[in-house]
Order: structure tokens, then sequence, then C-alpha cells
């Protein structure tokens, strides 16, 4: 931000290049190590500190390190700020490494005011360059809005930047909400107040430094009483018309909420025959879809995240808060691969997918499993085309487990979610009142359920206006129970099914048993009455 970016990455480039391939930074770095003994007293003696918590033998550690080498030397010599590493394969630094939550490699946490506490840690999801990071790190060390009185230092700000900035000048009663925006956003935004300004207005810059800014033509008024007319304003205008996008600045385009229209490309002229027809298009919907460009021949994955074949170039539309997805039809595989250049989508054609999905008549793109012809336990097994089916029948409670097949807290629960299961299957009346059910959530689109984490538990009540609630008790048999019953549209009564399952199962066990020792004495009688001399 405050700082010429080509003078100070010159004078670290020479150290990036001689550097070996190590994920530990060498001795004479401007990197401290700390350990399990000096952590709480290094950080806590520091105004701002950002942790690397590693393993020698972890490849993305491994590319981290030039770069965090780089960053931190910037920041020691002109900041005052320091970044440390923390080896969590040191047998001595484990239980510091448990003790901050570290569950992968690299980890980067931000220290500040001295607090050393897990909670205290936030966590560094930027990009991993030495530029990132010293940017990151000077706000982190920054007043949230910065006060700015001289007009060449606004001017280098604003040159520099790799974010968008957004300037008060000089209104102000809307500092106090700007600052409170400020806080909040601050990671995105850069946010500056010209006290003595007579211009008396809010302009955000966008980091190209290119166009003009984006004057807010809103009433200041109404700002003063609500600051959410300001922040939803700053996140939609932060964006460009029509942008290149990456993972560096995903966030903003999810902050915005607005369905996302990408378009993938291979060559040049793919991007630069449409950018003029995408830009247009941006300008049209400005505030009711952002319009992105995104290079297939480095992102071209992401049109599987779409459920998309990897055709290029393609145009699809992503509505986020709804996670459905919409694009033009696709060629057979076959077909595609016959070609011997590169397909031409028609701008009349993206034109109207945008205008059927802007008037709701747009089709979505559903992935789903095959409809499973048998269910193989009392789990049933829900995927993407018997979903809302099942789980939105009025006349039957419907617990339902979002998982994921790789997480760890999915398959812990497995065995405890398969015994609520047969332990409520077993009761006649209850096993047809609710259904105790789970769906692969990485390859089945469900819409309209927000899934945050692996595995999510979601109760659908019995009855027609009933609403879906969260399940965020702790997951036993009992605890399941009990929320049955305290949430059942149909009055399923868990505890008491599970006291009668109990009995039941103790009876059979009892007489099993019984049945093995008549079996036994049996064979007893047998071989005594053919014993021989």
């Amino acid at each position: 931000m405050l700082f010429n970016k080509k003078a100070l990455f010159a004078a670290s480039s020479l150290l990036a290049s001689v550097l070996a391939q190590e994920a530990t930074a060498p001795e004479d770095s401007a990197v401290v190590k700390l350990t399990g003994e000096s952590f709480k007293s290094s950080v806590e003696a520091s105004d701002l500190v950002l942790a690397e918590f590693f393993a020698p033998w972890c490849g993305h550690c491994k590319k981290l390190a030039p770069e965090y080498v780089k960053a931190a030397q910037i920041l020691r010599d002109e900041h005052n700020i320091t970044l440390a590493q923390i080896d969590c394969d040191d047998n001595n630094n484990k239980e510091l490494c448990m003790e901050q939550g570290i569950q992968g490699y690299p980890t980067l946490k931000v220290f500040k005011n001295g607090e050393s506490s897990p909670d205290a840690g936030k966590s560094y999801d930027g990009q991993r360059s030495a530029e990132a990071i010293v940017e990151y790190m000077i706000k982190q060390s920054l007043p949230a809005v910065l006060t700015i009185e001289d007009t060449a230092e606004l001017d280098e700000l604003l040159t520099n930047t790799t974010s968008p900035v957004i300037v008060n000048y000089g209104i102000e009663k809307v500092a106090k909400n700007m600052l409170s925006i400020a806080d909040s956003l601050s990671e995105m935004y850069t946010f500056v107040s010209v006290p003595g300004s007579k211009e008396q207005k809010i302009a955000l810059y966008l980091p190209s430094g290119k166009d003009e800014p984006v004057i807010f033509d809103g009433k200041i008024d109404e700002v003063v009483e609500d600051k959410l007319i300001l922040e939803e304003w700053l996140k939609v205008e932060a964006l460009p018309y029509f942008g290149e996008i990456d993972g560096s600045i995903f966030q903003f385009y999810v902050q915005s909420e607005l369905p996302m229209a990408y378009w993938f490309y291979v060559t040049e002229d793919q991007l630069e025959d449409y950018k003029e027809y995408f830009t247009d298009l941006g300008k049209q919907y400005r505030g009711k879809m952002n319009f992105v460009s995104i290079d297939a021949k480095q992102f071209g994955r992401h049109a599987t995240n779409l459920n998309l074949k990897e055709q290029f170039p393609l145009f699809a539309i992503h509505n986020l808060t709804a996670n459905m997805k919409y694009a033009l039809p696709q060629m057979e595989d076959e077909e595609y691969a016959k070609l011997t250049e590169a397909p031409v989508i028609e701008k009349s054609e993206i034109t109207q997918l945008i205008t059927d999905f802007m008037d709701h008549k747009a089709q979505p793109i559903i992935q789903s499993e095959e409809i499973p012809e048998v269910q193989e336990t009392n789990v049933f097994k829900l995927v993407g085309k018997t979903h809302d089916d099942i789980v939105f029948d009025n006349k039957k409670d419907v617990l339902v487990k979002y998982y994921a097949p790789w997480c760890g807290h999915c398959k812990r629960l497995a065995p405890i979610y398969e015994e609520l299961a047969d332990i409520l299957a077993a009761d006649k009346d209850a096993a047809d009142k609710i259904t105790i059910a789970e769906i692969d959530d990485t390859v089945n689109d469900v819409m309209g359920v927000e899934i945050p984490g692996y595995p999510t538990i979601v109760f659908y009540p019995a009855g027609k206006d009933a609403e879906p609630v969260l399940f965020e008790s702790a997951r036993t048999v009992e605890a399941f129970l009990d929320f049955i019953k305290a949430n059942s549209g149909n009055k399923i009564d868990g505890p008491s099914i599970y006291d009668a399952y109990k009995k039941d199962l103790k009876a059979k066990q009892k007489a099993k048993r019984e049945a093995e020792r008549d079996a036994d004495d049996d064979d007893d009688e047998d071989d005594f009455d053919h014993d021989e001399l």
C-alpha cells in the first residue's frame, strides 16, 4: 500500500533467487524461529506477528519459503513487522501446534496487540506471494481508516495499491459508519479519510488506476442512518464491469452476492473478441450480475464445478446464493474430439441465456448420482434427483446428513447415524413417519440448502409450513433422539423408542444365549450317548 513496490522487491529478489527449495527459512534470514517454549513470550512482546506453522517435508511450505523470506526482509527492514516460523514436525512444538488448531500446512496466522491465544490468531488466506503478504501485513499494522492530508501521499497510495480504495473527502458525519465498515472489510479494501477536503464526496478508486473514480451518488443522510447502504454500494461498485478472475479476488465477487457470469477463454483472441460485448453487458446489468473472464489454460477445471465439460470457450452463469448453474448446451465428447478448431459461441445465444436467467426461465444444470435401485440400509440414500421429493414430503419427518466421502468427521459419525436409523426402523409406527437419510454433497447438487461444512445435518419436520432445523448438538444417538422428539412434526418420541429398542435387544440377546446354551447341552448328551469302551 504505502510503499514503492518496484524498489522494495528489487532489493530482495537476489536473496530469493539463491534460496534452496527448503521449507525452513535460512538462519541468516529475517524470519524468526519460534518454539513451543518461546512462542507465547515472543508474540506477547510484539504488536504484530505473522506466524507460519509448517512441516519441513510439506511441498506447499517449500514453495512458499522463498516468498516468505523475501516478505520477512521487507517487513522487518521497512516496517518493523515480524514474520515467524514454527516447525510443527518438531516434538517440542507439537503441543503448541495442536493448541493453535493447526490442521494442515502451511497455516499462517496473524497475532496482534500481544495476544497469543488460538482465538486471537487470525488466519491469513491470501495469495502466497511476497507482494501480497507484505501488503496484507502493512494493512494490519495501520488504522482501519487512514487519515491523509497530503495530496502527494494520497496519489502515491492510489498508484501503488492492489486493492480498491474508498476515500471520504471531508464528510465528517459519515466518519463513524466508515470506521465501522472498515473494521469488517479492511482486508479487501483500503479506507481513507481526507478530513480537510472541501470536495465533500465519497469516491471509490479501482486498482487498475485506468478509470475515473466511482462517486457515491446516494443520499449521505441515509448513509449516516444505515451503514449497509454504503457497504452494499461498495461491494458492487468495487468490481469491474468485466474483469479477469482468479483465486485472489474471488472473495470480492462472493461478497457481492450477485450471480456470476463466466467467460472461459483459451486464446487472447477469444478474450479480445468478446471483451467489449461483455463490458457492455456488465454496464447493462450493473448490480444484478457480475461478468468475469477466466483463463481456461490455468483454471479450466473450474468448469467441472459448474457441472460442465471442459469444452472451451464456454459461457456459464453461477447463482452463488442458490448454488445453481446455467449454461448453453455442450457437445457430446466424441463430437468435440473431432473438432479441428475451437467452436464459436454466438453472442446472441449468450444474450438469450442471460435474458432467460433474469426472467427465471432458464433451466439449471443439476449434478446427480443415479437413483439407487435398492436401498441397502436403513439410512436412505438421497441423490440430487430425489432430494427435494423426499425432504419436502409433508407427511414425514426427514433427517438429512450432508456429507463428503473424504471427511473424517463424517466417517466417525457413520456408525452412530446407522444405529439411529436402525432404532427408528425397528419401531413400526415410527418407521412410517420418519426417514433418516444422507446425501453425498460432493457429487449431488442441492438447491437452497447452505452447507457451511461437513457433515451438515438438517431436520425437515412434517407439516405444510414447517421450517428446516439445523442439528447442532452432540453427535450421539441419545442427542439425535432428543432432538427429533423436540422438533418432530409427527410427535415421534425418540427416547421412548430407544428404551423399547434396548429392552427388546436385551431380550433377544438373552434368548440367543439360552438357545446357544441349550445347543451346547444337546451336543454334550449326544457325545455321552455315543461314548464307546
